[in-house]
């Protein structure tokens, strides 16, 4: 068999509402050296119904018995893909035509880059394709990287990997349900380069069933994102601005902690948090408390 260029790569639980679209959208790319390999986690609704519909032989379709955590549904297809380089897209997103052309021909032109992402913009909730443009990542490695330690500003849909690079380093974070995508960015970043182009190339849907709605996920994705951090701070090679951001990050996430415990009614969880970001970092606290003051003492 034929080994395709691109692995399309998608994992979808009860994803009927949109997943018609975002078939579609990697249907219609202009390169067309790919196989799409769709994970259904256990559906059942007519997700498997809406898969089974398309008569494409570039669409693969792999059928869990019980419900993994996206981060096992991911892994899974790693291991069953077939090329060369893998593109990410949820089962909620659109990717537009050209997205595959550019991230292949980026890839292609730059061997020492092992991941590439893109601009992506925001749909959805009243708001119509094309959507409103996300902020801009930085191109160049370095700065992504100092990026990434001030915020997640990149877009799990709007990857491409070097599956080889990425299998090296054990796929995605098992041990992690929410927040695999930027740890492995920066697990690969350890032994390779990051890039991201500067146009939009997805289309991330906001809708009230998306698992970022529901009210435990913060919860969850905040204590994982602070063991994250530990993990990423351990490593002896990073460099000074990229330590500083996410010692910075560490300490905000602590206090969304703090804040997220004081919603659910535990005072001492949230206690300890607020704690935590203060010895995490002191200027940052102190800084983020003066904001407070002096936004409620203009309210008043």
């Amino acid at each position: 068999m034929t080994q395709p260029k691109v692995t399309v790569l998608m994992s979808v639980l009860n994803g009927e509402d949109y997943l018609r679209e975002a078939i579609d959208s990697i249907l219609a790319q202009t390169f067309t050296d790919f196989e799409f390999l769709i994970i259904d986690n256990a559906s059942t609704d007519g997700t498997a119904t809406i898969i089974a519909s398309y008569d494409d032989a570039r669409i693969r379709c792999l059928r869990n018995d019980d419900v993994l955590t996206l981060t096992q549904s991911l892994n899974k297809g790693l291991e069953a893909a077939r090329g060369e380089y893998i593109a990410r897209l949820d089962a909620d997103d659109i990717a537009f035509a050209n997205r595959l052309d550019k991230q292949v021909r980026h890839l292609d032109d730059h061997p020492d880059v092992a991941l590439v992402a893109s601009v992506a913009t925001d749909f959805g909730n009243g708001a119509p394709l094309p959507g409103v443009p996300g902020p801009t990542p930085p191109n160049n490695h370095d700065d992504l990287l100092v990026a990434l330690a001030r915020d997640s500003i990149i877009a799990h849909s709007s990857i491409m990997f070097r599956r080889q690079d990425v299998m090296k380093i054990g796929g995605y974070p098992g041990e992690y349900a929410y927040c695999m995508d930027y740890l492995l960015y920066f697990r690969l970043a350890r032994h390779h380069r990051l890039g991201c182009l500067p146009e939009p190339l997805v289309a991330i849907r906001s809708h009230p069933s998306q698992i970022t709605s529901l009210p435990a996920w913060g919860l969850r994705r905040e204590t994982e994102a602070a063991a994250a951090f530990q993990e990423i701070l351990t490593y002896p090679d990073l460099p000074a601005a990229v330590r500083r951001g996410l010692l910075r990050y560490r300490a905000l996430t602590s206090l969304r902690l703090a804040a997220l415990y004081a919603r659910a009614h535990a005072p001492m969880q949230a206690c300890a948090w607020i704690i935590r970001a203060f010895v995490q970092a002191p200027c940052t606290f102190s800084r983020l408390v003066w904001t407070i003051a002096a936004k409620r003492a203009g309210q008043s």
